[in-house]
């Protein structure tokens, strides 16, 4: 069984690393950690996948992943409403700019290199990716509506789809790849 250690270490470097540039917004990361982790428990934790049949989804996912948040972003700028409103969490734009224009790509971008040099952090990273990919992403599609007076656009709604789908399309790819290399 692999140790617990590297991965808390990594959490509280990483975590410590949000705080310092976004402050009480690297709160958002805890849900994304925790679903991370039971993810990780469920699939990579009980057997490495070659990350050669896994990384081509991962990295196309990613990539959608920067288009949708420029999308969510860009609509802001545009002046339309964005998916932190109504949020129990104080952020501004710039704030929200860096944690998920800067430092989320970093942090999925990272998984994916520790994943290729087959450390289980790196598995870790990237199951939290799919996690908040697969169960935090749909939110765009409830959003819309929470305003009184009917739907309303939210910055990322038109890319969430695809993303959301990707996500669990590569997901889907890992619980795939582990069957093979366990049978």
């Amino acid at each position: 069984m692999p140790s617990l250690i590297p991965i808390a270490c990594f959490v509280a470097a990483w975590f410590l690393i949000e705080y310092l540039f976004v402050n009480q917004l690297a709160i958002a990361f805890v849900p994304l950690f925790v679903g991370g982790f039971v993810v990780w428990w469920f699939t990579t934790r009980r057997g490495q996948v070659d990350p050669n049949r896994i990384i081509v989804p991962y990295l196309l996912t990613v990539i959608l992943f920067i288009l949708h948040v420029y999308e969510e972003y860009h609509s802001a700028y545009l002046g339309y409403r964005d998916i932190m409103h109504g949020a129990p969490l104080d952020t501004s734009l710039q704030q929200m700019t860096i944690f998920a224009a800067s430092l989320a790509p970093i942090l999925w971008l990272l998984g994916a290199v520790m994943m290729v040099a087959r450390w289980n952090v790196g598995y870790f990273v990237v199951s939290t990716f799919l996690f908040g990919m697969m169960f935090i992403e749909p939110y765009h599609f409830i959003a819309p509506f929470i305003p009184a007076g009917g739907f309303q656009y939210v910055g990322g709604l038109f890319t969430a789809g695809p993303l959301v789908a990707l996500g669990w399309y590569t997901f889907f790819r890992v619980r795939s790849e582990l069957r093979a290399e366990t049978s």
